[in-house]
């Protein structure tokens, strides 16, 4: 990577995957068998039994919550800084959300914090493995069978990340994952859950097989914006294209990245029959899965690197919060998250450096206008929503970008006192 000029992102898909797509578009169609084949590895993977492609990681939860035997009555218990879709498919169970406050830098579900929210009504818990960062899953796991709680592992950016050794997606009853363009693994859409519970994974199955195929034309079109995201964050690219109107975009108090890939926050009246009626995955999204799981390891390999270097070189970085990991946690870096007390000012004097960032697509959902019936009292949830800054991490850093990062960051926070 050009020294000196750093995209925020640059994605795991490659020409790789890209040549792979071109020959599945010219091949006899073989999804079933391919999608299968992509469902046995990526449970061997993870070391789960079963593992099932379904169209959305939201649309995944959803079933999953089914299966379990959510219905009215009965509380969800999910961490209040998290992506808005999933709090946002509870209520279609007719169950109710109770959140529950994070650990201010881990970003990830607070085990005491848990256990404070479990009610005689609670059946579920989600805990959520956010930016890399696995959850602390022996205490998770023993709160929630001290109560009869079942586990969903949110693990939708977390692919591959371990606590005491073992992948998160394998500690609960279930997980569900996700495979967009901008996660460290992709096959261009869709998602898969994974669990232990034969019954469990026929369920899902079940409904899945009743929809028809996700339209080729559809995974085509994914496949080429795969294609334009590789040129586009190239930093000489990025730079001269990109940048000019993210700063554009910033002055008029929009980010034209989060326009573009990003999705307006909303409530579910009811089902997307999208999911329903083209639930199911084809060989194409199956060749790159499969593709992206040889690679997954030496990915998330750079990104542990790249996130280590500023672990180390940012701790002493005065007004300046860096990331925390639960003890046995063995992070991806999917992101690397800091904290500042003007943010924007923070990512200003970064972009003048060269380093552009961006402050992502979480929210705390337990202040949030569009959903007031989760109101909760999650104070770090809140404190890190205002503050939270994403730092470049993803593997096409180079030792002097990673310098370079670091060195930037020291001098912004000293400029900014």
């Amino acid at each position: 990577m050009a020294f000196g000029k750093i995209p925020r992102f640059s994605p795991s898909f490659s020409w790789r995957e890209a040549a792979i797509s071109t020959k599945e578009v010219l091949l006899p169609d073989s999804s079933d068998e391919k999608v299968r084949r992509f469902e046995h590895r990526f449970a061997a993977y993870i070391g789960a039994k079963y593992a099932v492609m379904v169209p959305s990681a939201r649309y995944g939860f959803y079933l999953l919550l089914k299966a379990m035997g959510v219905e009215e009555g009965d509380e969800v218990v999910i961490p209040a800084l998290t992506y808005y879709a999933i709090p946002a498919m509870v209520p279609l169970t007719k169950a109710k959300v109770k959140l529950a406050d994070i650990g201010l830098h881990s970003h990830v579900l607070d085990p005491d914090a848990f256990e404070a929210a479990i009610t005689e009504k609670t059946k579920v818990v989600v805990p959520t493995h956010l930016f890399g960062t696995p959850c602390d899953m022996e205490r998770i796991n023993t709160i929630a069978k001290k109560h009869g709680v079942k586990v969903i592992e949110d693990c939708a950016q977390s692919t591959g990340g371990r606590f005491n050794g073992q992948r998160v997606g394998s500690f609960g009853d279930a997980a569900y994952y996700t495979f967009g363009l901008t996660k460290n693994i992709t096959s261009l859409s869709g998602a898969m859950i994974t669990t232990n519970d034969r019954a469990i994974a026929d369920f899902v199955r079940a409904d899945i097989q009743q929809g028809d195929y996700a339209p080729l034309k559809k995974s085509l079109k994914e496949a080429m914006t795969g294609v334009a995201m590789m040129v586009a964050t190239h930093p000489k690219i990025y730079w001269a294209t990109v940048h000019p109107m993210v700063v554009l975009g910033n002055k008029m108090g929009k980010d034209p990245i989060h326009e573009r890939f990003g999705e307006a926050e909303c409530r579910y009246d009811t089902l997307p029959t999208y999911y329903q009626t083209h639930g199911k995955a084809r060989a194409i999204q199956a060749a790159v899965g499969l593709k992206q799981l040889d690679r997954i390891e030496d990915l998330n390999a750079s990104r542990i690197v790249n996130g280590s270097y500023l672990d180390q070189h940012l701790q002493s970085v005065s007004n300046l919060g860096v990331p925390t990991y639960p003890e046995k946690s063995e992070p991806i870096y999917m992101s690397f998250v800091v904290h500042h007390r003007d943010r924007q000012k923070l990512a200003e004097a970064l972009r003048a450096r060269g380093v552009d960032t961006t402050t992502g697509y979480m929210n705390d959902m337990a202040h949030h206008d569009l959903f007031p019936e989760f109101a909760a009292n999650c104070p770090n949830a809140q404190k890190a929503n205002a503050e939270l800054l994403h730092i470049p991490v993803h593997p096409n850093l180079s030792l002097k970008d990673r310098q370079h990062i670091a060195q930037s960051v020291i001098e912004a926070c000293a400029e900014l006192g």
